[in-house]
């Protein structure tokens, strides 16, 4: 039975690694035959989170911040991969 699974990746700095962690995982959730996308903040280019998307009214939020909040609905799973900082994870 496949799954749709989001892997999401935060970081949007420049000289980022974690992004190759994050195409490991997308390939190897691949291989086991789930439907798998890579949710790459950087990428999508979310606007700062001024407000949480439930408090939007329906139809007024951002259009990056819709088209992923339906992507999440439609999730059965998650994966999230967080940066580390200094030789400790981020608190996000």
């Amino acid at each position: 039975m496949s799954h749709r699974i989001l892997v999401l990746y935060g970081s949007y700095r420049s000289d980022r690694m974690g992004i190759r962690l994050a195409q490991f995982v997308v390939q190897g959730l691949r291989k086991r035959g789930d439907e798998v996308e890579l949710i790459d903040a950087r990428a999508v280019g979310l606007p700062m989170l001024d407000r949480m998307y439930k408090e939007h009214r329906q139809g007024e939020a951002p259009a990056a911040l819709e088209k992923l909040a339906g992507q999440i609905r439609d999730a059965d799973g998650f994966v999230f991969i967080t940066a580390n900082t200094i030789g400790a994870s981020s608190p996000a």
